[in-house]
């Protein structure tokens, strides 16, 4: 029986320890002397993962899972990619391998929450078998973050204003220089006192409530709308956005386009209401939710 080469022990060891990419290196390494190891790749695909390279670790844990059927470990790596993406019935394959081999982890626990989030009948189903377009049952409840309207640029205004002030002293501006800069402070200082104010209200405005077959949108303080979207209506995946400003708030939004009617298209956007991780979440969730609600529906009746 071979000895397992001391690089693979190594790896595992680099790791643990957090240092994902030079037990990557390693893992490389290695299988450029052998490429047949199932050991190293695997966990080659695993410090992918841990590194976001989900492309390659997907790729890695197919050949892994094609070679090697009964590979549990290759299918529940692969169902949890799945399952991050919002494919949730790929993911519930990927399970089923799994424990027709082992209880291995969570695998049950993960099986029966995309076995749920898939049973979730169409529209169009539930209006023929109960004469009801009901909204469903709540799943996300989204709102603008404070952090995305934070007014940065007022707070950099007052602080440069600030600092302005005492130069007056020094040197000797006359009065008609002083008096509009005395005003441009005082209304700086006044709008960053009830910026608070408002962003609590527009924080509280700004909100989407994602449900089962639809979304609730509510935007605007004083032209303020409301609007529900049925997930049969989106017409493209959402748009993930981040402006330049959202790396400093460390948020991002989302665009979702929809038919308003059978002919035209709108767009309606979730703004800054998370991390990036969150919102590319949330943009799993609805692209999920698209095919088994549009397919349907669209069609014989538009």
């Amino acid at each position: 029986m071979a000895m397992p080469d001391p690089r693979y022990e190594h790896a595992k060891t680099l790791r643990r320890d957090g240092r994902a990419a030079e037990a990557s290196s390693v893992l490389t390494a290695l299988l450029a002397e052998r490429p047949g190891d199932i050991g190293a790749l695997y966990a080659l695909a695993v410090c992918q993962i841990d590194m976001g390279e989900r492309g390659h670790a997907r790729e890695n844990l197919r050949r892994i899972a094609g070679a090697h059927p009964d590979h549990y470990g290759a299918h529940y790596q692969l169902g949890r990619l799945s399952q991050d993406e919002g494919d949730l019935r790929a993911a519930a394959v990927h399970y089923r391998q799994v424990l027709a081999v082992s209880e291995y982890a969570d695998a049950a626990a993960r099986l029966a929450q995309c076995e749920r989030a898939t049973a979730v009948p169409p529209v169009r189903k539930m209006i023929e078998q109960s004469y009801v377009a009901d909204r469903g049952n709540l799943v996300h409840s989204l709102r603008l973050k404070a952090r995305h309207i934070l007014p940065l640029g007022s707070i950099a205004g007052v602080l440069l204003a600030f600092l302005a002030v005492p130069l007056l002293d020094t040197t000797g501006v006359g009065l008609e220089v002083a008096y509009p800069l005395v005003l441009i402070v005082l209304a700086l200082l006044l709008n960053l006192a009830l910026s608070p104010i408002t962003i609590y209200i527009r924080t509280r405005m700004y909100t989407a409530q994602l449900y089962d077959y639809g979304m609730d949108v509510s935007a605007g303080v004083f032209r303020r709308s409301k609007q529900f979207v049925w997930y049969y209506q989106i017409t493209e995946p959402p748009t993930y956005v981040r402006r330049p400003a959202n790396y400093l708030t460390h948020t991002a939004s989302l665009i979702v386009s929809y038919n308003d009617t059978a002919a035209t298209t709108v767009r309606v956007q979730l703004r800054g209401f998370g991390s990036p991780r969150q919102v590319d979440q949330i943009r799993s969730y609805l692209q999920s939710r698209i095919p088994s609600e549009r397919l349907p529906i669209r069609g014989p009746w538009t």
